[in-house]
């Protein structure tokens, strides 16, 4: 940590020194940083991206059938490391994460090549490793389900909206961080045949009186204006197969 200068005025003979710092402790060798990171990714030191002598860095270079995956970054040795995905169109994917834990990656994808690595900021001893594996959470996979659906049901993307999504067997409230100001209040739902929506500032002054939405695949749209900071959006009954996407598009300010 830098420090400031300072000026002495006590005596002329300057004070004893201070004894010394305790020495730090040893760095884990390489061989045990190894061996965290294969601990961290329950794996065996000779599975495909863990770490070695060869390749400290912990690299992947996969040809997958399509489907849902889970990616495993873990680290050890350093402070954190950065994981890399690559599909077949050479856009890079980085997400950075500390070594106290491991990092998982959902990737829904479409076949084909995979590269993944993950590379520490400094050489050894650190050590990192990476393994990819059929997406082991239903609930990852029918998110992604629900992300995709919305993202085809509100387009084209609006500058300056505001979107969410909503499911579940009950009724579901989601608040929405919108600044004071007028709106369009734009909402599709599935799986239900009629549901209701309704729509309240935080502090729960009624913004949208209840009102019923047919779900067959239309857009419900409302104007909307936002006194305060914050609505919170109420849609229901819920079902099984139930879902919605909604958006708040920017029309003026009141």
């Amino acid at each position: 940590m830098p420090l400031a200068g300072c000026e002495y005025s006590g005596p002329d003979k300057p004070p004893a020194p201070s004894s010394p710092p305790p020495a730090t402790p040893s760095a884990a060798s390489f061989k045990d940083n190894v061996n965290e990171v294969t601990r961290l990714l329950e794996a065996s030191p000779a599975d495909p991206g863990m770490p070695s002598e060869a390749e400290p860095a912990g690299k992947l270079s996969l040809d997958l059938a399509p489907g849902d995956y889970l990616v495993t970054g873990a680290c050890a040795g350093v402070y954190g490391a950065k994981l890399t995905l690559v599909k077949a169109d050479g856009v890079p994917e980085a997400s950075s994460f500390e070594c106290t834990s491991t990092l998982d990656r959902f990737v829904r994808h479409d076949g084909g090549p995979l590269t993944i690595s993950a590379v520490p900021p400094t050489g050894r001893p650190a050590a990192t490793g990476v393994k990819v594996q059929a997406n082991p959470d239903r609930r990852l996979s029918e998110l992604e389900d629900l992300s995709d659906w919305a993202a085809q049901q509100l387009r084209p993307p609006v500058p300056g909206e505001l979107r969410g999504t909503g499911s579940g067997n009950t009724t579901t409230t989601a608040g929405v961080a919108a600044a004071p100001g007028q709106y369009e209040l734009q909402l599709v739902c599935a799986g239900l045949p009629v549901a209701e929506l309704s729509v309240s500032t935080w502090n729960g002054a009624e913004l949208l009186a209840p009102v019923s939405v047919p779900c067959g695949g239309s857009m419900f749209k409302a104007p909307l204006v936002l006194p305060t900071e914050g609505a919170n959006l109420t849609m229901g009954p819920g079902g099984l197969d139930s879902r919605f996407a909604y958006r708040l598009v920017p029309t003026g300010q009141p």
